[in-house]
């Protein structure tokens, strides 16, 4: 963890060369007593591109032509750092951060167990923010029925392949032994259908995910990702034994464990590799020439029978406890709500707008993720954002050596089982 004079220098930094010390606050306010207080409000991010950068920049630009006389600060975080030290970065803030970017479901609840966030059930009252969200999103921000988050955005998963490449496999992406098929042929010409890296485990847990999804149902994959269901289980097994088909049958990319997920990407962009799974906020990562040369994919059907459950992980802001009393914490808030802000945000973000009643997305991606979640009959939140991250974490590594080869499918089970009674049945006791 940086000290505070590290942060304030790092923060300084950022704020020179990106949007840092923009002025607003409510007019209206401003209008009714004159030479209103300023206030300060500091949000802490993890853009992960340019393009998410300029995106926050703008907002924080129209929030402050509709309140003046708010001076706003950034905190800016590199992803993977953020995402592992949240817990030490919101308990040892001491004013530094009134608003964060978080993620829905069991990530959130984590930090509202233990009494990291501040509970905003009264502002959702104060703005009856909860006529703009469905359900499965006003859930997702919950934490025993009290709400410690706003929904801002969540986006698709998928194939994302190059045409080019692809208009010579037609239907790769209809079926199971389509895909498969593929695999082997472009493995027979030096290729593979899927880049993908795994530096950060996280990639991995998507193929998990979409497998038991498409195999056991929602139901199940719930029921396992809350430790309920041992890992010996048959259908965890057969998850399994799909997925080495796909290894055998070299749809991937070897060795993925020298990668991150964004130097995977160079293998798509110079045609050693077909397709990546991935969530759309990748797009925004993509240059151009090779933008135009992508299209999406549902990731195949298994069991045809079986209804069709897809990954639509929802990003969230939460708020410090401190923020309680900072009325420009809430009306940053409302603005996102109330203001259309995230109808523009999420088109340049690459990611789905929340709010009910909105028109359809012109980003072609946005929009086919937008028909492809209203189809489905139910959403997850991603592998270690559905599961502890005691579990998570240590699940996704030997995932990784799975897909990998450098341990067998049994050795794989067996581990999971391990970690699985090691993390949840003490609880269960």
């Amino acid at each position: 963890m940086w000290s505070s004079s590290k942060l304030r220098i790092f923060r300084a930094i950022l704020c020179g060369v990106l949007f840092c010390h923009v002025l607003g606050v409510n007019a209206d306010v401003a209008q009714a007593e004159g030479n209103a207080e300023t206030l300060s409000l500091t949000l802490v991010l993890m853009p992960s591109s340019g393009k998410q950068r300029q995106a926050y920049k703008q907002l924080i630009e129209r929030f402050a032509l509709r309140y003046p006389q708010v001076d706003v600060d950034t905190v800016v975080y590199e992803n993977e750092y953020y995402k592992a030290n949240i817990e030490d970065i919101l308990s040892s803030n001491h004013g530094e951060g009134d608003l964060f970017f978080w993620f829905g479901g069991e990530r959130l609840r984590r930090l509202a167990k233990h009494q990291l966030l501040l509970d905003m059930s009264t502002w959702w009252q104060q703005g009856q923010w909860d006529r703009q969200f469905s359900v499965p999103l006003k859930q997702a921000a919950q934490f025993e029925q009290a709400y410690y988050a706003l929904p801002i955005n969540y986006y698709q998963w998928g194939f994302y392949y190059r045409e080019s490449t692809m208009r010579y496999y037609p239907n790769t992406f209809d079926s199971w032994p389509n895909m498969l098929n593929t695999c082997k042929q472009l493995a027979a010409k030096g290729q593979h259908l899927v880049t993908i890296g795994t530096k950060e485990s996280w990639p991995v847990a998507a193929w998990f995910d979409y497998l038991n999804l498409r195999i056991n149902g929602l139901a199940f994959h719930h029921a396992l990702l809350a430790g309920e269901i041992p890992f010996s289980d048959a259908r965890i097994k057969q998850v399994f034994n799909y997925w080495q088909q796909a290894i055998d049958a070299q749809c991937f990319v070897p060795d993925s464990q020298q990668w991150g997920w964004k130097q995977a990407l160079p293998a798509l962009y110079r045609g050693k590799a077909a397709s990546t799974l991935m969530g759309n906020f990748f797009i925004a990562t993509v240059p151009d020439r090779v933008k135009n040369d992508l299209k999406f994919a549902a990731f195949p059907p298994l069991i045809s029978t079986n209804k069709r459950y897809e990954e639509a992980p929802i990003d969230v802001i939460v708020a410090h406890q401190h923020a309680k009393n900072n009325p420009a914490a809430y009306w940053f808030l409302d603005f996102l709500v109330s203001d259309g802000a995230l109808v523009e945000l999420n088109q340049q973000l690459g990611k789905i707008n929340p709010l009910q009643g909105h028109t359809m997305s012109e980003d072609r991606f946005i929009a086919e993720g937008e028909a492809l979640l209203a189809d489905a009959h139910g959403i997850t939140q991603f592998f270690d954002r559905d599961s502890p991250k005691a579990f998570a974490l240590p699940a996704m590594d030997i995932m990784v050596e799975f897909l990998d080869q450098q341990i067998s499918m049994s050795q794989a089970l067996q581990r999971l089982e391990t970690l699985r009674v090691k993390v949840f049945e003490p609880s269960q006791r």
